[in-house]
């Protein structure tokens, strides 16, 4: 396993009100609509905290968890200046004990990062821990095109092109998406990803 650290670990621990990857992704502003209040929300690998604080500002019970250090001190302080409550943990997605149900769990560019048998596994785990009726946010990067060579030691499960979907094939698929990202992270640092995404609600 690699030594070296992804790019984003540098820029959790820069001092600023901004997070590494932008704002939150449009499914998790559109689903924010639908859900009740005092929702209780997962959010897996949640970095500096883009999607959690977005969701914590709306008013919903959120928890988040990441392997980063540098990340979770980052939203933590985000979180204090923002005067909202989130309960932010340092933990391998792998090692969380799930102790109840959600409404929502997100899972959003982290899976991948994992491998296959250790993501298949957690899969399982974060449907059989979505509450009635509740949802899933599922955002993974695939193997149709090979990964960045600054990432390539990190994207140890890439998924299949399409698999995510078969996975869900029981829930209510409520949004699917297969595309190529190609973005720009601090430092001048691009990318292209192939995405598979899902937005899938629980619904029986």
């Amino acid at each position: 396993m690699s030594t070296e650290k992804p790019f984003w670990e540098s820029n959790y621990k820069k001092n600023d009100t901004a997070s590494t990857f932008g704002q939150a992704s449009q499914e998790i502003v559109d689903l924010s609509k639908k859900l009740t209040a005092g929702s209780r929300i997962l959010d897996i690998g949640c970095g500096d905290g883009r999607h959690s604080l977005f969701l914590a500002k709306k008013g919903f019970e959120v928890t988040a968890i990441d392997i980063s250090t540098a990340g979770i001190k980052k939203l933590s302080q985000l979180a204090e200046r923002s005067g909202v409550s989130i309960n932010a943990q340092v933990v391998d997605m792998r090692q969380f004990k799930f102790t109840s149900s959600y409404d929502l769990i997100i899972a959003h560019g982290c899976l991948h990062l994992i491998p296959r048998n250790d993501w298949s596994e957690l899969l399982v785990r974060i449907k059989e821990h979505t509450g009635n009726l509740g949802y899933n946010i599922i955002v993974v990067f695939t193997n149709k095109l090979p990964p960045p060579e600054d990432l390539r030691p990190f994207h140890v499960g890439l998924f299949n092109e399409g698999e995510l979907y078969d996975f869900y094939r029981d829930w209510e698929i409520i949004e699917s998406q297969s595309y190529i990202l190609e973005d720009e992270h601090p430092g001048g640092i691009r990318h292209q990803h192939p995405i598979n995404k899902v937005v899938v609600h629980k619904s029986r």
